[in-house]
């Protein structure tokens, strides 16, 4: 945890009830969190809990349930399934204050987009993936075959776009596009950075075109001298 900010680690696919139910998000979101961190601690696992909480400065009135709900949880986590940090006064606000549906949906995407670039300071991804990921799902082929309703509306492009710009306008989002080839992101590094990294990746895989080109243009030579 850096500066004095604080962070909630939660798995990504407890996003899956971020849009029908909101405030049980929110609500498993802090037992999660707090219990995860709990884990890093030294003592019983209630003494854990309580200097987690005392750590946060968060105030929980039943313990108790808050270990057994989080347990319960992570009890159907999938193994080596990605996970995500939300500030803590992030998720306070939005557990106090109702939020419209397209701050719901941006919050969502936000995480999503986190959980993507981890712990590097930037990584190479596309739409496919910030939507699974939104949803709370590894990767585009963990999707249900049907998507619900919401699911599908996100889906297009149009959505999606909108959704991106939101990102980079108010949540510290950068992001640069490399034509066909995916879209870099990052909230750490400047967008001058980003495009430095964009314009080497793009020699990188030039350089290894040309060289494909080369070795295609000496087999077709040979089999025309044979």
């Amino acid at each position: 945890m850096e500066g004095n900010n604080r962070y909630l680690n939660i798995p990504v696919f407890m996003l899956r009830d971020l849009y029908d139910d909101s405030k049980r998000f929110f609500d498993d979101a802090f037992d999660v969190g707090i219990y995860l961190y709990s884990k890093t601690l030294e003592g019983n696992e209630e003494k854990r809990y309580k200097d987690s909480l005392s750590f946060l400065g968060i105030t929980q009135s039943n313990i108790s349930n808050g270990i057994r709900n989080a347990k319960k949880i992570l009890s159907g986590l999938p193994e080596k399934y990605p996970i995500v940090g939300i500030d803590k006064d992030m998720l306070f606000n939005y557990y106090k204050y109702n939020k419209a549906e397209f701050e719901i949906i941006c919050l969502g995407a936000f995480l999503a987009v986190k959980s993507i670039i981890g712990k590097k300071l930037y990584n190479k991804t596309n739409k496919a993936m910030i939507h699974a990921r939104m949803f709370g799902y590894k990767s585009p082929k963990e999707l249900p075959e049907t998507l619900s309703h919401l699911q599908e509306k996100l889906k297009a492009r149009r959505q999606m776009d909108k959704i991106l710009v939101e990102l980079q306008l108010n949540w510290h989002l950068n992001l640069l596009w490399n034509h066909n080839r995916g879209i870099y992101v990052s909230f750490d590094l400047s967008l001058e950075k980003l495009a430095v990294i964009v314009e080497k990746d793009k020699r990188k895989s030039r350089l290894k075109e040309l060289k494909e080109e080369k070795r295609s243009a000496i087999e077709k030579a040979k089999l025309c001298t044979t």
